[in-house]
């Protein structure tokens, strides 16, 4: 609890302190709570840890908060949109050995917040080195926030490969709009899977809920990175709407699911968190942009 109000307080120190241009949202969200729940949504879709560039995790950030921002009941208000990307922008997500500095000012506490290349620049200033990836987070040390919590000192095993009892091994990361092999949808992944490895087909979120732990720990793609993520194919079509399965249904389209990766119509997907250390599964994310909530893999499973 603790932990919730510093974050959200200083979601609001943020908003008290930003430009006119925030305005709204200190009125819109005065206590911080909605830019919160935001940013923490936005730190499962958009994993700072594995992050490898910082343009392109700002880039995810900023669709979770179109997408949360965006109907006619959002639960982001759109005057906070701006304070969630600040958030993201003033990180060190994707920037490879920069750390946050909580600097005291002339004037002395709260302590100002910075990005310096590596704790020996932060300590050459004075400064404390941050244990929070964004400076909405980080000050005052040791800080506390969703940026916080990617960030561990626990020693874990090195990963041994997958057991492959079920999930055999995952396509590269893509958009809702899947095109492996040259061919559209599931077919193209279904075709894919079957290529790299033999007899398998696109995962769905049953095929991956039903896999042992030891399947999806450490599992990394064809082109050897790491799974965080994969897209949540719906196995009975019956049960889960074709507008939550990035259906192409705009005028003339072919509308068939995992085909559409625009976002002016209703269509939208769903996808599912990975612990990749664990191998264990998040909740299912509903409503998610088919092309700009960040990308996800396509797991193979036989």
């Amino acid at each position: 609890m603790r932990s919730l109000t510093l974050a959200a307080l200083g979601a609001s120190l943020l908003l008290a302190s930003a430009p006119v241009a925030f305005a709204n949202c200190a009125k819109d969200d005065p206590t911080g709570s909605k830019v919160l729940a935001a940013r923490q949504q936005a730190s499962s879709t958009c994993p700072c840890a594995t992050a490898t560039k910082h343009g392109a995790y700002v880039k995810c950030v900023a669709g979770v908060a179109d997408t949360l921002s965006s109907g006619t009941n959002p639960s982001l208000p759109k005057s906070c949109k701006g304070a969630v990307k600040k958030c993201a922008a003033h990180s060190t997500c994707g920037k490879s050995g920069t750390v946050t500095c909580c600097l005291t000012t002339a004037n002395g506490p709260p302590a100002k917040c910075k990005l310096k290349k590596d704790a020996a620049h932060c300590t050459a200033k004075q400064g404390t080195t941050g244990t929070c990836r964004s400076c909405c987070d980080a000050c005052p040390a040791p800080g506390s926030g969703p940026s916080c919590s990617s960030i561990t000192t626990t020693t874990t095993a090195p990963c041994g490969p997958p057991t492959g009892m079920i999930v055999k091994g995952s396509l590269t990361a893509t958009p809702g709009r899947f095109n492996y092999n040259l061919t559209l949808g599931l077919p193209g992944a279904n075709s894919a899977c079957n290529t790299n490895f033999s007899g398998s087909h696109a995962c769905t979120l049953a095929d991956l809920q039903s896999a042992p732990a030891s399947d999806l720990a450490c599992l990394k793609d064809t082109a050897g990175m790491p799974v965080t993520s994969f897209w949540a194919i719906a196995s009975d079509a019956a049960t889960t709407p074709s507008l939550q399965q990035c259906e192409d249904d705009v005028a003339g389209g072919s509308g068939l699911n995992w085909e559409y990766a625009t976002a002016h119509t209703a269509s939208r997907g769903q996808k599912v968190s990975l612990d990749n250390t664990m191998g264990a599964l998040g909740a299912v994310q509903s409503s998610v942009q088919c092309n700009i909530s960040g990308n996800a893999w396509v797991g193979c499973c036989q």
